[in-house]
C-alpha cells in the first residue's frame, strides 16, 4: 500500500510539473513580441483609482471566503461562530490560494485550529470536502449564467459554432447543480462509505454555499476586471465566466497559485491577445490579490502559533 501510494504521489507530481511546463510555453509562445519595458511602463501608468479598486474588491472577496468555513462547520454539524471562524479561514485561504493543494496546505491550516476546538479528524475532513464543494457551485454558478446570458460572446470566446451550443452547456451544468440541491433536500440518512458514515449539509446550507461562492468569485473577478485595459469588447457577465474557467483550471493543475495556468487560459480566451496593458494587469492582480494576503496569512499563522 505504501508503495501504491508513493506511486500516486509521483504520478500527481509529475503531471502537475508536465502541466505547469505546459502552460509556461503557451504563455512563452504568447507574449513572444512583447517587450518588458512595454509591460513596466504600463504598470506605471496604471491609475492609482483602479489599483484602490482592486484592493477594495479583493478584501471583500477574502471577507467573503470566510463564510466558506462557517457553512461548512455547519454542514458538518459543529457550528462555530463567524469570529472564532473568520480568522482560521483567512489563513488558510491566503496560505492555500498561493502554495497550491489548497485542500492539502489549507486543509493543514484547518485541522491545526479546528482540532483545537474539539472537531474530530472526520468532521475536519469534512469541512475540507465542502470548501471545495462551495467554490465547485459558485464557479458552476457563474459559469452557467455567463454561457446562458451571453451565448453568443461564449461561443465566440470558446470557439463554438452556435450560440445555442453555449447554451446547452450552461444548462447542463445547471442541472448538475439541481442534482446537488435535491439530493441535499431528500438525503436525511448518513450516507455509509468506506465504514464511515457522512452527512450531505441540510438544503438552506446549500443555497447558502452558492450565494456565498457566487459573490465572492464576483468579488475576485470585479478585482481584476478594474485593471483591465478599456478597450477589451468584453461585458462584465461574459469576463466572470471566463475569470472562473480560468480560476478552475489553475487549482485544476494543483501548480501553486494556478501560476502560468491561469494566465495562459486568461490570454488564449481574451479578445485581443496578449497586450502590455493586459499582463501588466495580471501582474499587479497577482501581486494584490495573491502576494500581500499570503504575507499577511504566513504573518498571522506565525503569530497564532507563537503565541500558543
Amino acid at each position: 500500500m505504501k508503495a501504491v501510494r508513493d506511486y500516486k504521489s509521483l504520478l500527481l507530481a509529475a503531471i502537475t510539473l508536465a502541466v505547469f511546463v505546459i502552460a509556461l510555453w503557451v504563455l512563452r509562445h504568447s507574449l513572444a513580441k512583447l517587450r518588458l519595458s512595454d509591460v513596466l511602463a504600463s504598470l506605471q501608468e496604471e491609475r492609482w483609482t483602479n489599483v484602490a479598486a482592486c484592493a477594495f474588491f479583493s478584501a471583500c472577496s477574502y471577507g467573503m471566503l470566510t463564510f466558506y468555513d462557517y457553512l461548512a462547520l455547519r454542514g458538518v454539524r459543529h457550528p462555530l461562530p463567524w469570529h472564532r471562524v473568520a480568522l482560521t479561514s483567512f489563513i488558510a485561504f491566503a496560505i492555500g490560494h498561493s502554495a497550491g493543494l489548497s485542500w492539502l496546505s489549507g486543509g493543514s491550516v484547518r485541522y491545526r485550529s479546528y482540532s483545537k476546538d474539539g472537531l474530530n479528524t472526520l468532521e475536519i475532513a469534512g469541512v475540507v470536502g465542502l470548501v471545495s464543494v462551495t467554490f465547485a457551485l459558485g464557479v458552476g454558478t457563474l459559469l452557467g449564467l455567463s454561457l446562458l446570458l451571453e451565448s453568443h460572446q461564449a461561443s465566440r470566446i470558446l470557439h463554438l459554432d452556435y450560440g445555442w451550443e453555449a447554451r446547452a452547456l450552461g444548462a447542463a451544468i445547471f442541472i448538475i447543480i439541481l442534482g446537488y440541491l435535491l439530493l441535499t433536500q431528500r438525503v436525511k440518512r448518513p450516507l455509509h462509505i468506506r465504514g464511515n458514515d457522512f452527512r450531505l449539509p441540510p438544503f438552506h446550507i446549500s443555497l447558502g454555499q452558492i450565494a456565498v461562492a457566487s459573490v465572492d468569485l464576483c468579488l475576485a473577478a470585479a478585482s481584476l476586471y478594474v485593471l483591465l485595459p478599456a478597450d477589451i469588447p468584453l461585458h462584465f457577465i461574459s469576463f466572470v465566466g471566463l475569470y472562473v474557467l480560468a480560476i478552475q483550471s489553475g487549482v485544476i493543475s494543483n501548480v501553486p497559485g494556478g501560476v502560468g495556468v491561469f494566465e495562459s487560459v486568461l490570454i488564449q480566451l481574451l479578445p485581443g491577445g496578449a497586450t502590455a496593458e493586459l499582463v501588466s494587469a495580471v501582474l499587479l492582480y497577482r501581486f494584490i490579490y495573491y502576494f500581500i494576503p499570503l504575507v499577511f496569512g504566513v504573518g498571522l499563522f506565525g503569530g497564532r502559533e507563537a503565541m500558543r
